[in-house]
């Protein structure tokens, strides 16, 4: 789901903590994000060896991949790239080609909170449904 809420943060012509966004993934690896601020809606898709293709209701696309060590990198088709690792604390870290970042933890209960570079904080949560809401 992390991935997915990337990917919307990728979409965004500013690098920051996408706030009242709510994702669902199913068990076949598609997930939907809404963000209820602006209206965006970002589908996507991620297989069983990391690569992950969403696309926006503008059509801007974001493909990405994460390796086996958490490292992930993104791209839209515009140019824009984000870089990022996750270790296996929960503890993540992501930042554009701007230089922009974004810090997260997730626990063991689905709770992430992230702050970008800007000191913007959006705090997450995942349901046992595979629900994700972001504030």
């Amino acid at each position: 789901m992390f991935r997915a809420i990337i990917a919307t943060l990728a979409f965004g012509a500013a690098f920051s903590v996408a706030a009242q966004t709510r994702c669902y993934s199913d068990s076949y690896g598609y997930s939907t994000c809404r963000d209820s601020s602006t209206g965006t809606t970002v589908r996507g898709y991620t297989d069983a060896y990391g690569n992950s293709t969403y696309r926006d209701n503008d059509g801007n696309t974001v493909r990405g991949y994460t390796d086996a060590y958490g490292n992930s990198t993104y791209r839209d088709n515009n140019g824009n790239t984000v870089r990022g690792y996750t270790d296996a604390y929960g503890n993540s870290t992501y930042r554009d080609n701007d230089g922009n970042t974004v810090r997260g933890y997730t626990d063991a209960y689905g709770n992430s909170t992230y702050r970008d570079s800007n000191g913007n904080t959006t705090r997450c949560y995942t349901d046992g449904y595979g629900n994700t809401t972001c504030r």
